[in-house]
């Protein structure tokens, strides 16, 4: 047996080797190093009290905490790797250099990836250190989408009409309006809604987040909503006032003549018309015609508003008449006489009439009749026999009135005394 062990031991040695060496080739043909690259791996910063703690913040510049890294190793490893099993860190305690620079390190889950098979794409986290700021800014809310047919948004209510902003200072000095979109797409009834955080700079440009914190906020901010219902109503305008004399008021037009409102359902149950006051369109002494808008809003019942604020604006027409004059010729025995003084008698010798000119539209001037019209002579001032021109007193209807002043020329004759002749 020895013998046959012992026979040709070099021989066999050889077969031995090269079976080895056989078998180490076709494993290197089956499964051999390679390399790939794993992309899309975000580093994490660790111990970042140690900027923040002194009252300084920091932003990471270029995206450098997003880095690939290539791995050299056998295919049969390679092959099962993904860009989760490696993990990225950058130590801000004890990796930063040059105050701007932040050293990365990555390992690998994978037991058969040693740290020597990772090549980086960079070393470095780059960082911008500066103050941190905070500062408050008001809270408006950006109504989006239509809301279900016959309603509107009310009222949109942040739960914080403030919010404090935390971050770099160069950033926070950016920041001119904090918005909240409530997308009211389909609303028809009141409710809460959680809505979106967005902030813009002067140009109304939005600013990137990734550095801000709110004070108490995470998720967004929660907009109360109250939703009004809408309604047509007539609208009336009233005016003050009279034109200028020698003019007449003729008729006032105004549009629109209805009116959308919206509110509650309680509220707008029992409206059916908007009055605009007549202090609102005062016409004393216009001498042409003349339009004026008035802002309706003013005049809406408390917790009503307009569906659409366009609707604000009323545009009222006033249409005048320029009077014109009518010659009436009144007897002058249907003249009463006022305090006629005692013992004396009037006499207005051969005049039969005396002319009154009386002004007014020609609608009115064309209805107006001798017998709506009183004629009065007080002679409460006179007290001696003689010649005499005295005013008239004439009472007019509504909306005449007399061109120039009516006067009447007579006579005061004493009575003569009782059993002479």
């Amino acid at each position: 047996m020895r013998k046959i062990l012992t026979n040709n031991l070099g021989l066999k040695l050889l077969s031995v080797i090269g079976a080895v060496m056989l078998w180490l080739i076709i494993v290197s043909i089956n499964d051999p190093v390679i390399s790939q690259e794993f992309s899309g791996i975000r580093v994490t910063m660790l111990n970042e009290d140690a900027v923040t703690d002194k009252d300084k913040v920091y932003r990471i510049e270029d995206n450098s905490d997003i880095i690939s890294v290539r791995v050299q190793a056998k295919r049969s490893v390679v092959g099962r790797l993904t860009a989760e099993d490696f993990t990225a860190t950058a130590d801000m305690e004890k990796n930063i250099k040059l105050d701007n620079l932040v050293g990365i390190e990555v390992t690998c889950n994978n037991r058969y990836v040693k740290n020597s098979d990772i090549t980086k794409s960079r070393e470095n986290v780059i960082i911008r250190i500066e103050d941190a700021s905070s500062e408050q800014f008001n809270v408006v809310v950006n109504e989006i989408g239509q809301e279900g047919e016959g309603y509107m948004v009310g009222m949109a209510v942040p739960e914080q009409s403030l919010i404090q902003i935390n971050g770099p200072a160069s950033v926070i000095a950016e920041i001119r309006r904090v918005v909240v979109d409530l997308n009211k797409t389909g609303f028809t009834t009141d409710q809460i809604k959680n809505c979106e955080i967005k902030i813009y700079d002067n140009a109304n440009n939005p600013i990137d987040t990734t550095y801000l914190e709110y004070n108490g906020k995470t998720t967004g901010m929660n907009v109360h909503v109250t939703m009004f219902k809408k309604k047509i109503v007539r609208l009336r305008v009233d005016y003050s006032g009279k034109p200028a004399d020698g003019y007449s008021f003729q008729e006032l037009t105004f549009k629109p003549d209805t009116l959308e409102i919206a509110g509650t359902v309680e509220d707008i149950a029992e409206l059916r018309e908007i009055t605009i006051p007549g202090e609102a369109v005062n016409i004393d002494g216009i001498t042409e015609d003349t339009q004026v808008n008035v802002d309706v809003t003013k005049y809406l019942p408390e917790n009503i508003r307009l569906a659409d604020d366009k609707d604000a604006s009323v545009a009222v027409a006033i249409t005048l008449e320029k009077k014109q004059g009518k010659t009436i010729r009144i007897p002058v025995s249907e003249i009463e006489l006022l305090n006629i003084p005692k013992g004396f008698n009037v006499d207005f010798g051969d005049l039969d009439k005396v002319d009154i000119v009386v002004m007014g539209t020609s609608a009115q001037l064309a209805e107006l009749s001798e017998d709506a019209i009183l004629v009065k002579l007080n002679l409460e001032e006179y007290s001696k026999a003689g010649t005499y021109k005295g005013a008239l007193e004439v009472e007019l209807p509504k909306d005449y009135s007399l061109m120039d002043k009516a006067e009447v020329e007579f006579r005061l004759i004493k009575r003569a005394a009782a059993g002479k002749k």
